[in-house]
């Protein structure tokens, strides 16, 4: 005489319909790439960034015509400054370190807010949420991160951060 175990079919009803689930919204969704969407906001983000700076009296240099550049550089008075967008992980903050001189001073303008180092735990959050948000279907606006290096005479703080656009 046998002594078996009968196998409840209920785990693998729940396994199977998971499976279906998670590889039908992967298709469902799958022609709609978030990295693709957000190719042109380099471009368009340099030239919006450069008539938020020529609308605060900058004269803004011709790197905005350079697509492989991710600078921006402007000059008002004896102020002179570079932007450029960030990324939101937080790799390429060093570069404007690098691009600071003596008593320059560096800034990242995030959700019009003025912070002296970039709040990576913050733009790195919202950046996956926003991916996992356009994965769902849903598009939430873009919220990039502007680090800006500036020479000492440039009073920063005082720019209307909140007037530029949200760079989406």
């Amino acid at each position: 005489m046998e002594h078996g175990v009968a196998a409840s079919p209920f785990p693998q009803r729940i396994f199977i319909l998971l499976l279906i689930l998670s590889v039908g919204g992967k298709i469902a969704v799958g022609h709609q790439s978030p990295r693709g969407a957000e190719g042109t906001i380099e471009r368009t983000t340099k030239v919006e960034i450069a008539a938020f700076l020529n609308h605060q009296g900058f004269r803004v240099d011709s790197s905005i015509d350079q697509p492989e550049s991710p600078f921006v550089s402007a000059v008002a008075a004896d102020c002179h400054l570079i932007a450029m967008l960030a990324a939101p992980q937080g790799w390429n903050r060093s570069i404007l370190r690098l691009l600071a001189k003596g008593q320059d001073q560096i800034l990242f303008v995030y959700s019009s807010t003025i912070y002296q180092d970039q709040p990576v735990w913050l733009t790195w959050t919202d950046h996956y949420w926003r991916l996992l948000n356009r994965y769902a279907g849903r598009k939430l606006p873009a919220q990039p991160v502007l680090g800006v290096v500036a020479s000492s005479t440039c009073n920063l703080r005082d720019m209307p951060w909140r007037e530029l656009p949200d760079l989406s």
